[in-house]
């Protein structure tokens, strides 16, 4: 006897994209390299303004890290540019036309989580679009949840009451946080809108990874003059 005819509809569901750089060993050991350089010049290259996310332990550049002109910096930024467009030319159903028409607007920079570090609860407003890149991942061998990549579940009320017929309905449709532990050469894409925090990390190597938010403009929709 089959089951009734269901019409389910994974409604409110947010994207999360997780792809690897390919033989990304040699261009991470050289982005460590390069910021591990930069952090050891102080104030330099640290971000000047503060916002209202917490962190803790954690060296945070300035967000023009993809105007850099740094050879290993330049081909991270092709791979993440690559990544983006496709996400948003298939999620949106483009054309490769209208994605061409894109212009993408990029803040970007890069974090050194040492021992004890973390970053609070936060999203990145005035952008679509956001990113995690790992170059290095730090000490894997401690707790399941050390310096996880969490996303909160964006539905306030998703776990207000649970019980047996709901606290194991599986994805997009159950309530919880969704966990990353980052290894290197991944690459995460997600909406801006989503609420995410780095638990506190514990590992004597440090952690290294290049953050970015995008937003868009559509050229074909600007006026010629």
């Amino acid at each position: 006897m089959s089951g009734p005819d269901l019409q389910v509809t994974p409604a409110f569901a947010s994207p999360i994209i997780s792809t690897d750089m390919p033989n990304a060993d040699e261009l991470n050991r050289r982005l460590r390299e390069l910021f591990l350089a930069r952090e050891s010049e102080g104030d330099r290259y640290r971000k000047k303004q503060q916002t209202p996310t917490l962190q803790v332990n954690i060296f945070e550049s300035e967000f023009d890290l993809f105007q850099w002109p740094d050879e290993p910096v330049r081909r991270l930024h092709e791979f993440c540019s690559q990544m983006l467009s496709y996400v948003v030319l298939q999620l949106n159903e483009y054309t490769p036309a209208e994605v061409g028409n894109l212009k993408v607007f990029w803040d970007c920079w890069f974090h050194i989580t040492r021992s004890g570090g973390y970053v609070s609860a936060h999203t990145h407003p005035m952008a679509s679009w956001s990113g995690v890149y790992c170059v290095s991942p730090g000490d894997t061998t401690s707790t399941r949840d050390n310096g996880v990549l969490r996303f909160l579940d964006a539905r306030p009320q998703g776990n207000m009451y649970l019980d047996v017929g709901n606290a194991r309905m599986r994805r997009p449709y159950g309530s919880g946080s969704v966990n990353y532990k980052l290894k290197s050469g991944q690459l995460l894409l997600f909406p801006s809108y989503l609420v995410h925090e780095t638990s506190p990390y514990v590992g004597k190597d440090e952690r290294i990874t290049v953050a970015f938010n995008c937003s868009f403009h559509d050229l074909a929709a600007t006026p010629k003059r």
